[in-house]
């Protein structure tokens, strides 16, 4: 009797440990995705990895999103672009030639933006989360499908360090799970107040 009693107590503690786990888990997701819907500026450094069949390009830059004014995307030192409802305004800093071209002409660049992944979390019918440590940091990982018919960029992985509920990296991988392009976030600034001129396509 006393030994099913023990065995009953050890069961039930084990148990309430799974359930608490469970719950924390939940209840951590809901928090970093709210942060992120709360978002409605930032501004960061970027270096960025893209991979093809040949060859590997990096990128260095910097973002600055508001969601009254669009996008901006320092890149390289070299270039400008603004994005703004379906247009990119781009200025060359070598020649200072500038031109607009269509919204949907880069599926790549765009993609690095953290706005676009908010308007994934809404949209997304399915949205998986799990959790890894990098370096004694706890990150949330939010698994998300990318829309479209591009094999090349079908789903990402945004990860955010659940000490600041920061993004940290993002990375986009093919049809095939290869990895496609991959963004480390640095220096992120949430909500600060960005001057409509950051957008000035002129």
């Amino acid at each position: 009797m006393k030994r099913n009693l023990l065995i009953l107590s050890i069961m039930s503690f084990v148990l309430l440990i799974l359930i608490s786990g469970c719950n924390k888990n939940a209840k951590d997701t809901e928090k970093v995705i709210d942060y992120l819907k709360n978002l409605d500026s930032y501004s960061c450094d970027i270096n960025m990895k893209i991979q093809n069949d040949k060859q590997v390009i990096n990128y260095t830059g910097k973002h600055f999103f508001d969601k009254k004014y669009g996008y901006r995307f320092e890149l390289d030192e070299n270039r400008i672009l603004i994005y703004k409802e379906d247009k990119i305004f781009v200025k060359d800093l070598q020649n200072g030639l500038s031109y607009d071209t269509d919204k949907d002409f880069d599926s790549v660049f765009k993609l690095c933006f953290i706005g676009e992944y908010i308007g994934l979390i809404y949209t997304n019918e399915k949205v998986e989360n799990s959790f890894k440590n990098i370096n004694n940091e706890e990150y949330q990982i939010i698994h998300l499908d990318i829309p479209g018919n591009n094999k090349n960029i079908s789903r990402a992985d945004l990860y955010v360090n659940l000490r600041d509920n920061f993004p940290k990296y993002l990375i986009v991988y093919d049809s095939k799970d290869r990895e496609k392009i991959n963004v480390e976030y640095s220096n992120f600034k949430f909500n600060p107040e960005l001057q409509e001129e950051l957008f000035d396509v002129k």
